[in-house]
């Protein structure tokens, strides 16, 4: 009896972690969603990259700039080249962050800008920052395992 329990157990936990494995971050889900067919691109810096930017000479002498990469998993950044799709882009943006808002928290807002963050614990795991900007829609993603410390020093730069 106690051995079906722990088996039952560990398939359940292994599953949950498949799962996670599998998550789609905001942009990727956007993408998928809205992308094809329109002018967006994407663009991601995967963990590796960010691990080699943490080599780089310029990196490793310089604390602050390694603290913040080194609470990063990935950066994603999507824009469009069609500025006539950009009102569009922006909108569907906003209601895909509405329709999760168990999951997206607004964190801040102004006039066309948006910044919603998803948490686990005490930690922000994910930040998406969405807008208009110089007639063109910008999204930007950050993974990771973030402190309120990093995203304050974000929002002072």
């Amino acid at each position: 009896m106690m051995k079906q329990f722990f088996a039952l157990l560990i398939t359940f936990l292994c599953s949950l972690t498949a799962f996670a494995q599998n998550e789609q971050d905001f942009a990727s889900r956007y993408m998928t969603l809205y992308g094809k067919g329109t002018s967006m691109e994407c663009t991601t810096v995967s963990p590796l990259m960010l691990e080699k930017m943490m080599q780089l000479p310029d990196v490793e002498g310089n604390n602050q700039t390694r603290a913040i990469l080194s609470q990063l998993k990935s950066i994603r950044m999507a824009h469009n080249t069609d500025s006539r799709e950009t009102n569009l882009l922006y909108s569907k943006a906003l209601k895909l962050a509405q329709r999760n808002s168990a999951r997206y928290k607004v964190y801040a807002q102004r006039a066309s800008k948006r910044l919603y963050v998803r948490r686990r614990g005490r930690y922000i795991v994910e930040m998406v920052l969405f807008m208009k900007y110089d007639h063109h829609f910008q999204l930007i993603n950050l993974t990771g395992n973030m402190t309120e410390d990093f995203l304050n020093q974000l929002l002072k730069a």
